[in-house]
């Protein structure tokens, strides 16, 4: 049984040729094709191609096709890859949204009692079954604006058993969620110091418990840590990092927001897949990245820039020193309250000078690289899951250029329609 998308105005493949992240000039090829099908079903996807091949593969491969979606006029391409996000928690910092448009920055909120010890309190006081149904809403919003692959980190527990809690609810909702999403969980239990516990304490807490504990229950893929001033140094960013990598956990880090001390050294070193934030980003630093032995990842978070109304990371400057970019969201309570990946893409157009198919790229096959699953999801391409966006709309370029709408006609994941308006 095999489900055919004709006659489609722009196909975009995002086509994995070179096998490794797009970079420099190649960040900015995502393989269109146009007046294009696809062929798919539930196993992922069998062919892709110009219409004018169509009757002759299908005879070839003897494919009977059983449903049919009509996509003249309209953009297909991969589903989005949103891997930086935090979309497991409680409560709500609107009251914290205020007093930065008063002036406050997000060190004085925190010195206040607010900041990332409101959520953790909320946190801590739900239940897991109610911190699922939440989520399960928070899901349906990333899927209504093309996302179909989410990575989300905990760090609002900053105990063992809160930490445990909210990869918990990852690990049940990407075994059993009514949109087949993928769900990848990062343990990010160096996000913050809890108030009950000296930095010391806390930081022995994480190696010798939390990671050894998470890693027996197989609850989390990467480790992260917030390397910055006045969270964890440089110093204690490896140290974590590297028992986390004892434990099997891949790295990320979480460096380069407000300061630049070290962090980009850090995750180099602990081979890490990806470093986010990058505000700050330091051109000694960029060479660094350039010059990595392997393809790490450059994941910017623009929505961050613009609800902190802080630097926005040079992402021009990174592309043309050919380290891979990738886009997310970093939907949050506190720095980013959005699930809306397009939002993202436009923010990174106008203010970061990204071209549309860089853009593009950004989130699919690299987004899909920072999360090490490039060989299922990313492009559309035989063999891969069946992970598609349509849009109604007859050029790819309409989706940045008409901004603050939404065009999206039909989600597809794992070959099922997951929504369509």
């Amino acid at each position: 049984m095999f489900t055919l998308i004709k006659n489609i105005t722009n196909l975009i493949t995002c086509k994995d040729s070179a096998k490794k992240p797009k970079k420099g000039k190649e960040q900015n090829k995502i393989d269109l094709i146009n007046d294009g099908f696809v062929v798919y079903n539930r196993k992922g996807i069998f062919c892709v191609g110009k219409m004018i091949e169509l009757n002759k593969i299908l005879k070839k491969e003897k494919i009977i096709l059983t449903d049919e979606i009509d996509a003249k006029g309209k953009v297909v391409m991969p589903g989005f890859v949103d891997t930086h996000t935090h979309f497991v928690f409680a409560g709500s910092r609107s009251d914290e949204y205020e007093m930065r448009i008063r002036g406050f920055t997000y060190e004085e909120i925190a010195s206040k009692g607010g900041g990332i010890r409101v959520t953790v309190n909320a946190v801590r006081n739900i239940s897991k079954e109610e911190l699922e149904k939440i989520t399960i809403k928070r899901l349906k919003r990333f899927i209504e604006y093309g996302t179909t692959t989410i990575e989300g980190k905990s760090g609002y527990g900053l105990d063992l058993d809160n930490e445990i809690k909210i990869l918990e609810v990852i690990k049940s909702l990407n075994k059993n969620n009514p949109y087949f999403l993928d769900l990848f969980p990062t343990f990010l239990g160096a996000h913050s110091i809890p108030s009950n516990k000296t930095k010391k304490e806390y930081i022995n807490e994480i190696c010798n418990e939390m990671i050894p504990e998470i890693s027996r229950r197989k609850l989390a893929m990467f480790i992260d840590v917030f390397c910055e001033k006045d969270y964890f140094s440089p110093k204690e960013t490896d140290k974590i990092l590297y028992t986390g990598r004892k434990f099997g956990l891949i790295p990320k880090v979480h460096t380069d927001q407000f300061n630049s001390i070290g962090g980009i050294k850090v995750a180099l070193k602990n081979n890490a897949v990806s470093v986010d934030h990058l505000e700050v980003l330091t051109h000694r630093d960029i060479k660094l990245l350039s010059s990595a032995k392997h393809n790490i990842i450059a994941t910017l978070l623009p929505g961050v820039s613009y609800f902190l109304d802080i630097p926005y990371p040079p992402a021009r400057k990174l592309i043309e020193h050919n380290v891979p970019v990738a886009l997310a969201t970093d939907f949050n309570p506190g720095s980013c309250m959005t699930e809306n990946i397009q939002i993202i893409m436009s923010l990174a157009s106008i203010k970061m000078k990204m071209s549309i198919e860089e853009i593009i790229n950004a989130v699919t096959i690299n987004a899909a690289y920072a999360i090490k699953y490039n060989n299922y999801i990313g492009s559309i391409e035989k063999g891969k899951q069946a992970d598609i966006i349509i849009f109604d709309t007859p050029s790819y370029k309409d989706i940045i250029y008409n901004f603050g709408t939404n065009q999206i006609k039909t989600v597809i994941k794992k070959g099922n329609i997951i929504l369509e308006r």
